[in-house]
């Protein structure tokens, strides 16, 4: 399971790493959790980047992003605690989540489209705008 320090990374001092937004993150996790441990009673199991050394992918901007991250925009489900990026370098979690889409309505997750996201597998916790569980960002 990813951890708040994990999923914040070295932006734990930014200003921009608030109560509301660490609020966020821990709802984030916690659904990020259910969908783990449901995914883990079947045996999968998740890989760790080295980077990282968690599962949050990338080297830097995977997990909480703060405002002056030049990846995605403002206002962006990174940027306020909702989402992560799931280190996938094989594609695994996508594929499992795009055969389970009941267990991921289940746990309240919503996945970028794996096409997407290679190497990764994007969960928030928040619907998008067009409320599709899977859907193209």
């Amino acid at each position: 399971m990813i951890t708040l320090n994990q999923y914040v990374g070295r932006w734990s001092q930014s200003p921009d790493w608030t109560e509301e937004r660490q609020a966020n993150a821990r709802a984030l996790l916690a659904a990020c959790a259910l969908l783990e441990d449901r995914m883990s009673a079947e045996g999968f199991t998740f890989p760790i980047n080295p980077v990282t050394g968690s599962g949050v992918s990338g080297a830097t901007f995977g997990g909480f992003r703060p405002q002056s991250a030049p990846v995605g925009a403002p206002k962006s489900n990174h940027k306020i605690g909702l989402a992560v990026d799931r280190y996938d370098p094989l594609n695994k979690i996508d594929a499992w989540c795009m055969a389970n889409l009941d267990v991921l309505e289940e746990c309240g997750i919503w996945i970028e489209h794996p096409s997407k996201t290679e190497t990764w597998s994007h969960w928030q916790c928040v619907p998008p705008k067009s409320g599709k569980r899977v859907f193209y960002p």
